[in-house]
Protein backbone atom coordinates (compact mmCIF):
# COMPACT_ATOMS: atom_id res chain seq x y z
CA UNK A 1 0.00 0.00 0.00
CA UNK A 2 2.40 2.72 0.87
CA UNK A 3 5.06 3.03 -1.75
CA UNK A 4 8.65 4.48 0.32
CA UNK A 5 10.08 5.56 -2.60
CA UNK A 6 7.30 7.81 -4.05
CA UNK A 7 7.80 11.42 -3.39
CA UNK A 8 4.64 13.57 -2.14
CA UNK A 9 4.68 16.26 -5.07
CA UNK A 10 1.95 18.57 -6.17
CA UNK A 11 1.85 18.18 -10.21
CA UNK A 12 0.85 20.28 -13.32
CA UNK A 13 -0.98 22.67 -11.50
CA UNK A 14 -2.36 25.37 -13.79
CA UNK A 15 -5.14 27.75 -13.91
CA UNK A 16 -8.30 26.49 -15.34
CA UNK A 17 -11.64 28.71 -15.83
CA UNK A 18 -10.18 30.17 -12.71
CA UNK A 19 -9.57 28.00 -10.44
CA UNK A 20 -6.06 25.79 -9.39
CA UNK A 21 -6.52 22.03 -11.23
CA UNK A 22 -3.42 19.53 -10.86
CA UNK A 23 -2.90 16.18 -9.15
CA UNK A 24 -0.98 15.51 -5.94
CA UNK A 25 0.78 12.42 -5.47
CA UNK A 26 1.56 10.55 -2.85
CA UNK A 27 3.35 7.50 -1.66
CA UNK A 28 -0.02 5.97 -1.29
CA UNK A 29 -2.26 7.52 -3.87
CA UNK A 30 -2.68 9.76 -7.04
CA UNK A 31 -5.50 12.12 -7.15
CA UNK A 32 -7.01 15.42 -9.65
CA UNK A 33 -7.28 18.25 -7.72
CA UNK A 34 -9.14 21.80 -8.06
CA UNK A 35 -8.73 24.50 -5.46
CA UNK A 36 -10.01 27.77 -5.50
CA UNK A 37 -7.97 30.05 -7.95
CA UNK A 38 -6.77 33.77 -7.08
CA UNK A 39 -9.57 35.79 -5.17
CA UNK A 40 -11.81 32.56 -5.28
CA UNK A 41 -13.95 31.70 -2.04
CA UNK A 42 -16.48 28.51 -3.05
CA UNK A 43 -19.17 27.82 -1.00
CA UNK A 44 -19.02 25.93 1.85
CA UNK A 45 -20.03 22.15 1.66
CA UNK A 46 -19.79 19.23 3.72
CA UNK A 47 -16.00 17.20 3.62
CA UNK A 48 -16.87 13.97 1.94
CA UNK A 49 -19.35 15.25 -0.05
CA UNK A 50 -19.42 14.15 -3.75
CA UNK A 51 -19.59 16.56 -6.27
CA UNK A 52 -19.78 15.66 -10.67
CA UNK A 53 -17.33 18.42 -12.63
CA UNK A 54 -17.33 18.31 -16.30
CA UNK A 55 -13.98 18.54 -17.41
CA UNK A 56 -12.93 18.96 -21.48
CA UNK A 57 -12.20 15.61 -21.37
CA UNK A 58 -15.61 14.88 -19.49
CA UNK A 59 -16.97 14.36 -16.45
CA UNK A 60 -15.74 13.27 -13.44
CA UNK A 61 -16.64 12.39 -9.71
CA UNK A 62 -14.97 14.31 -6.57
CA UNK A 63 -15.33 14.36 -2.82
CA UNK A 64 -15.27 17.66 -0.75
CA UNK A 65 -11.69 18.05 1.30
CA UNK A 66 -10.29 20.32 4.23
CA UNK A 67 -7.21 21.99 4.59
CA UNK A 68 -8.76 24.26 6.87
CA UNK A 69 -12.32 25.48 8.22
CA UNK A 70 -11.67 28.44 5.35
CA UNK A 71 -9.98 26.34 2.48
CA UNK A 72 -11.42 23.65 0.56
CA UNK A 73 -10.47 21.57 -2.42
CA UNK A 74 -12.14 18.62 -4.35
CA UNK A 75 -10.22 15.56 -5.57
CA UNK A 76 -10.74 12.34 -7.69
CA UNK A 77 -8.81 9.12 -7.25
CA UNK A 78 -7.32 8.50 -10.12
CA UNK A 79 -4.69 5.16 -8.66
CA UNK A 80 -5.24 4.11 -5.14
CA UNK A 81 -3.19 2.63 -4.42
CA UNK A 82 -0.41 3.12 -6.70
CA UNK A 83 1.06 0.61 -8.79
CA UNK A 84 3.53 -1.16 -6.61
CA UNK A 85 5.83 -1.56 -9.93
CA UNK A 86 5.93 2.41 -10.75
CA UNK A 87 8.82 4.35 -10.48
CA UNK A 88 8.81 7.38 -8.85
CA UNK A 89 9.77 9.20 -12.24
CA UNK A 90 6.90 7.51 -14.17
CA UNK A 91 4.40 8.34 -11.58
CA UNK A 92 5.39 11.83 -11.65
CA UNK A 93 5.24 12.08 -15.62
CA UNK A 94 1.48 9.97 -14.72
CA UNK A 95 0.44 12.72 -12.65
CA UNK A 96 1.50 15.22 -15.37
CA UNK A 97 -0.35 13.83 -17.72
CA UNK A 98 -3.22 12.93 -16.14
CA UNK A 99 -3.64 16.48 -15.50
CA UNK A 100 -2.83 17.48 -19.27
CA UNK A 101 -5.58 14.76 -20.47
CA UNK A 102 -8.48 16.10 -17.99
CA UNK A 103 -7.62 19.38 -19.23
CA UNK A 104 -7.60 18.14 -23.43
CA UNK A 105 -9.97 19.56 -25.92
CA UNK A 106 -12.96 17.61 -25.67
CA UNK A 107 -14.50 14.47 -27.35
CA UNK A 108 -17.53 14.86 -29.36
CA UNK A 109 -19.30 12.27 -28.16
CA UNK A 110 -22.74 12.62 -30.00
CA UNK A 111 -21.61 13.72 -33.47
CA UNK A 112 -22.35 10.39 -36.01
CA UNK A 113 -19.29 9.04 -37.14
CA UNK A 114 -18.93 7.41 -40.44
CA UNK A 115 -15.59 5.09 -40.09
CA UNK A 116 -15.67 3.32 -43.15
CA UNK A 117 -11.97 3.42 -45.38
CA UNK A 118 -14.06 4.66 -48.81
CA UNK A 119 -15.51 7.67 -46.34
CA UNK A 120 -12.29 8.41 -45.16
CA UNK A 121 -10.27 8.38 -48.11
CA UNK A 122 -12.77 10.53 -49.67
CA UNK A 123 -12.70 12.57 -47.31
CA UNK A 124 -16.52 12.50 -46.13
CA UNK A 125 -15.91 11.32 -42.52
CA UNK A 126 -18.94 13.25 -40.36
Amino acid sequence: FYQPHMPIKACGFQLFEGQWVGAMLTPWMLELMVLPGPDQQWQRRQVGTRLALTFPAGDMAFRVGELTPELHYVACSLMSPLDPHLSAEQAITLAENSVSLALSLPVRRDAPVNMSRRALLRGKVA
